[in-house]
């Protein structure tokens, strides 16, 4: 069984608005309603799984035939809290994890990551980076050894279900699986615009309404 799970626990503190970024409107649905639409439509999820904050349950019920559970304090333990529920409820094959402040994800690139997984353990979004890279430590920094990790993210169940610590340091959870293994880098998705700041958003509307504008020429 193939399942997607929808990090929208946050509360959005860099945002600084009452209601959480994730919430927020965009071209009249929510920020996450784009990403709960994309992982329903597409053809290789089973199931949809959404982890939020206990007063959104209802929110999403009411929305969408979706499973939710409470999130934690924190993405991590909200991470775990998802595979929890999973676990106690489903045999899942398949892991796809979303942040719910990413509405840009397609169903396309969900079918792509499934498909992937019968060929790897793990999928990872990836982006180069462009700009000039400095450190700390010292002075040369070959920017071309280095590249952004983003979600959203797939696994093979077991393997993330096993070796997922949610009290890591380590933001990505592909990082902490072992050595050895086989991860399958994309780097084919450049509008992975995430919501962090209010300017954001004004950019996700002018976007988003260029995006729809070209899809109906």
């Amino acid at each position: 069984m193939n399942i997607a799970m929808i990090l929208s626990g946050g509360v959005g503190q860099r945002f600084g608005a009452p209601t959480p970024k994730q919430y927020q409107d965009l071209l009249g649905k929510t920020v996450v309603e784009y990403v709960v639409e994309a992982t329903l439509q597409s053809s290789k999820v089973d199931r949809t799984v959404v982890v939020c904050a206990e007063e959104y349950l209802d929110w999403f019920k009411e929305r969408f035939d979706v499973d939710v559970c409470v999130g934690g304090s924190e993405r991590n333990i909200s991470f775990k809290n998802g595979m929890e529920y999973i676990k106690s409820k489903y045999n899942c094959d398949k892991l796809m994890v979303f942040d719910a402040m990413r509405p840009f994800v397609t169903k396309e690139l969900i079918d792509l990551y499934m498909d992937k997984l019968d060929e790897y353990q793990v999928v990872a979004t990836c982006q180069r980076i462009v700009d000039s890279l400095g450190c700390l430590d010292f002075l040369e920094c070959d920017r071309s050894r280095y590249y952004i990790l983003q979600s959203p993210e797939a696994f093979r169940f077991d393997l993330i279900y096993k070796n997922f610590d949610p009290l890591s340091s380590l933001v990505e959870a592909y990082q902490q699986l072992p050595e050895g293994t086989t991860l399958y880098k994309h780097f084919d998705f450049p509008d992975n615009y995430k919501l962090t700041y209010h300017h954001d958003l004004d950019f996700m509307r002018m976007y988003m309404s260029h995006k729809k504008s070209k899809e109906r020429q």
